[in-house]
């Protein structure tokens, strides 16, 4: 009998070595091993809201939700948004084929994935869609209980995305619609919002509070411009992949719930800041813009060749008070505006207010040294005044030989140097001129 078969049996193994094994837990037979723990029992599905449409292709659950056209998300209603003329909402957006959408048949997307970074591996489990319907703002929610359920829900997409005239998403152009192309296009489907004209506020909203804002994500545009307030059934977006994961695994409705909310008030969100935008874009006075937003708003116009809505928003803007960097930019922007449409006198005292503000700060001498320039050259050329272009000029080399040696410095200072002595000898001529 080998080793192998001595060790097979009790009798012959060592005492200590026996002793050892039972320390460990390791015993004969099966009569003193502890029963498994019986299984976590999952929370049932069945306490998800909504219910669950039969389809062609599968199930897939859907919950909806009816808000009446007086509900305020916000200082406003959501009915708000049907008193904008769609003309408006084209000429914000730039996209002319909204000036003929019925505002009611605009449909409200937002989805929630299973990842973040987008690609045909990313499945949205959850598509929110809202539009208007008989005086009701409503809201429908497919969401894949199963990802197996997908075609289900791509099939009931399919149907709401036909009835509506337009799309309005934030960020929708760089992540939802790409992601439900890809969705469509896998599932051998056409992706019936290819057609349609798309919204994407989020490039508008970075125009308008891109200097005002630290940030322009959606639930920071609550905050600081909607007047929405998320309730602590809220979650964080970037968690809602993993939470849908483990919902996966576990059955537990009670994350899904918070995400459900979650994207109801991305949805109702979108409504309040189309209808904020487009009041803003109609007549920022009427709706209190604050200044520093009109300094945007003029910037977006100018963006646009809008040059005299350009030029009320700037002046509008230096009417309040705002901060010394955001004047001096205003100022910049509004001077070169009329340089361009030859009106330069008009800016002439826009260019001496840029300078004294400019010398006040030592970050504004940039400023400071290019008004000086733009004086000098305009009492040159268009006022016929040497003398007060030589003072300007004076003025700029000053602010200049203040600053740090570098090449920067020696590159302004050598092109002053070189208009200010050109300058002085065009003034000695005249004199010469004079005498004679």
């Amino acid at each position: 009998m080998g080793t192998g078969e001595r060790m097979g049996d009790p009798q012959g193994m060592n005492e200590d070595l026996l002793r050892r094994l039972r320390q460990l837990g390791v015993v004969k037979g099966t009569g003193r091993l502890k029963p498994p723990p019986p299984p976590s029992r999952p929370v049932p599905q069945a306490e998800l809201p909504g219910e669950t449409v039969e389809t062609p292709y599968g199930p897939c659950h859907v919950v909806e939700t009816r808000y009446p056209g007086d509900h305020r998300h916000g200082p406003t209603p959501l009915r708000s948004l049907l008193d904008c003329p769609s003309a408006t909402l084209a000429h914000l957006a730039d996209l002319p084929d909204l000036a003929e959408v019925d505002l009611s048949r605009l449909l409200f997307l937002d989805t929630e994935t299973t990842g973040l970074a987008g690609g045909t591996g990313t499945i949205p489990f959850l598509v929110g869609l809202g539009r208007f319907e008989g005086g009701q703002f409503v809201l429908r929610q497919y969401f894949l209980r199963d990802p197996d359920q997908e075609r289900a829900m791509l099939h009931l997409l399919s149907h709401q995305m036909e009835q509506a005239q337009a799309l309005v998403s934030f960020n929708g152009r760089g992540f939802d619609l790409p992601i439900l192309e890809t969705r469509f296009l896998l599932a051998r489907r056409p992706a019936p919002f290819l057609q349609r004209p798309h919204l994407d506020l989020l490039p508008l909203a970075r125009r308008l509070w891109r200097i005002r804002l630290p940030s322009r994500a959606l639930t920071a545009l609550e905050q600081d411009v909607l007047g929405v307030r998320r309730e602590q059934a809220d979650v964080p977006g970037y968690l809602i992949p993993f939470l849908y994961r483990d919902y996966l695994r576990s059955g537990n409705v009670a994350p899904i719930r918070r995400i459900l909310y979650h994207n109801v008030v991305d949805i109702l969100s979108m409504v309040t800041l189309t209808e904020t935008l487009s009041r803003f874009w109609a007549d920022p006075e009427a709706a209190g813009l604050a200044p520093t937003d009109r300094y945007s708003l003029g910037r977006w116009y100018e963006a646009r060749g809008e040059v005299e809505a350009a030029e009320r928003a700037y002046r509008a803007a230096l009417t309040r008070e705002l901060p010394a960097p955001i004047r001096r930019a205003v100022l910049r922007h509004l001077s070169f505006l009329l340089k361009r449409q030859d009106r330069r006198s008009e800016a002439v005292p826009l260019w001496t207010q840029l300078a004294e503000l400019g010398e006040a700060e030592e970050e504004g001498e940039g400023d400071a040294v290019l008004a000086c320039v733009e004086l000098a050259k305009y009492y040159e050329w268009h006022a016929h005044d040497i003398g007060a272009a030589i003072t300007w000029s004076r003025r700029a080399l000053r602010v200049v030989t203040g600053w740090p040696p570098g090449p920067h410095r020696e590159r302004v200072e050598g092109e002053l140097r070189h208009r200010l002595g050109r300058l002085e000898r065009k003034a000695g001529e005249r004199l010469m001129v004079q005498d004679l």
